[in-house]
Parts: C-alpha cells; structure tokens; sequence
C-alpha cells in the first residue's frame, strides 16, 4: 500500500520525490492514506508539535530543531498530497501551508523565550510587571494573508510592550546580570530568526525576511508598540502602509495583537490625500516595472 502511494506521489510530482528521497524518514508517512490525504488544521498541528516535542528533552535545543525540521516536512507532504488527489482546493491548500507556519512560528517563540529568560530574567513592562511575553510576531505578505505557497518565505515584523527604559528582572536567577529591555527583545527576535534561519543536517526551516519593519534594514529589530506607531504615523511611506491591509499577528502575547489591531486600524482608515496618493502609487508602480 505504501509503495503504491509513493509511486503514485512521484509520477505526479516531481517536487515530492525530491521530497522524499532529502527526507527518507519521510516514508513513514506513506503508510496511512487516511492522514497522507488529510491535513490537520491549526489547532491539530499545535497539539501534533507539543506531543512530538514532548519526547525531547528540554534542554536539548539540537534535537528539537531537528524535531521541528521534521515536523514542517511531513505535513508539507500531507498537503501536497492533498493538493495532487484534489482533495483540497487550491485556497486551501495554502491556509494548509500557513497554519504549518503559524504552529512553528508559536513554538519557535517559546523556545527562544525560555532560552533568553533563563539567561537574563524576564523584562518588565511600565506598571511595574513582568513580560509574558508582551511580544507578537506580525505575519506581512502572503504569511498574513494567509496564501503562502510551497517555497514562500516569511515576511516577519516583531514588536515589544515593554518598557523602554527598563532592565529585565534577574531576582529569581542566581549569578547572572540584568540587561535593558531593548537589548532583550532583540536577542529574542534574533534567536527566533537563528532557530527558522540554521541549516541543520534537515536543512532550514524557513527562509525570513524582515524588509519589512519600520526603516527596513537600517531600523531595530524588534520595535516597540508606540514606536512601530510613531513610523507609521510620521515616516512611513504609502507602500509600507499598504502592506498593513495583509498584516496580522500570527503568534505572541493575545494583549499585545490588540494593541497592535488598534494601531493598524488607525493608520488603515486615517484620511488619505487622493492626489498625493495617486502619485505614489504611479511612482511605486514605475520603480516596480
């Protein structure tokens, strides 16, 4: 039954073969039609990575981007395998491809969260309390529209609620020295990027882009909430405030995504200039061509 599915697969694509023979453990998934042909949904790929990294010990980051690796692949195959027996239509298949992203993107977070807060503690927000996390990863492009394709990267933008001015909390952890906030949160966006950015003997996991953020490659890492809406407000450009239409939160603190949605509906509904608006679209459209 297994060898039937795989011929069946790599007849139809050349792209799943190639799949398969990168990731042989992969042929595991071959051997039951029923989940082959049926890709979980968001909440069903969640609990599928928690009990998967359930068996690894915490402590070893390795295997666990191996774990994560595998995970990616295997329900990337079950949904190309979906899309060839035409089980699923073509817009589903990338909420598939997206939801994939998002259950990653949330357990990435976590891992680099734990990482970083055992090291230096854990920020603290204006009032006082402590982070946990105050940070969301806003998903651009076809990540927050929710269209990513087989190979799509993602287009990434990280944001902060914490205080600017304050240090991160070290009470609770014995020998190590409190840094700035700021420094924090770029460590984690940077440890977030090194986890979805390393090649490991099962290759990357995903390819990030993060052109995005206010003042692009030039501007921090991770932005706070009031700066990302100080640049919106002041210094983005008319492109960059489109891009906001395919915009949202797609792992991070439930308090901080709507902040962020109260922000991004005020850039989105502000009163526009038509002529200006006109001209900037003509001129956006000339540097494209």
């Amino acid at each position: 039954a297994a060898l039937k599915q795989l011929v069946k697969l790599c007849s139809a694509s050349p792209w799943i073969a190639e799949h398969l023979a990168k990731t042989p453990i992969l042929l595991d998934e071959l051997l039951n039609p029923s989940t082959l042909y049926t890709p979980a949904d968001l909440d069903l790929l969640r609990d599928d990575l928690r009990q998967q990294m359930l068996r690894l010990p915490e402590e070893d980051e390795e295997a666990q981007m191996e774990a994560l690796r595998y995970f990616k692949r295997a329900h990337v195959l079950r949904v190309a395998a979906s899309d060839i027996n035409q089980t699923r239509h073509l817009m589903k298949v990338s909420d598939y491809l997206t939801f994939i992203a998002e259950a990653v993107l949330e357990y990435v977070l976590q891992m680099a969260w734990k990482t970083l807060t055992e090291k230096y503690g854990l920020p603290i927000k204006e009032d006082g309390s402590h982070c946990d996390p105050s940070f969301v990863i806003i998903g651009y492009g076809k990540m927050g529209g929710i269209e990513l394709g087989y190979g799509s990267d993602l287009d990434l933008v990280f944001l902060h609620d914490a205080d600017s001015q304050g240090v991160t909390d070290t009470n609770n952890i014995d020998g190590k020295r409190s840094i700035d906030n700021g420094v924090f949160f770029t460590r984690l966006g940077q440890r977030i990027i090194h986890i979805l950015n390393t090649l490991t003997p099962s290759g990357q996991l995903y390819e990030v882009d993060m052109r995005l953020r206010p003042s692009g490659n030039s501007g921090l890492l991770v932005s706070s909430v009031k700066a990302f809406k100080d640049y919106q407000l002041k210094e983005a450009w008319t492109w960059e405030k489109q891009a906001l239409v395919r915009a949202r939160v797609v792992a991070g603190c439930p308090v901080v995504a709507k902040k962020f949605e109260q922000v991004r509906a005020e850039i989105l509904t502000e009163a526009r200039d038509p002529q200006k608006l006109q001209e900037d679209v003509v001129s956006m459209r000339i540097k494209m061509r």
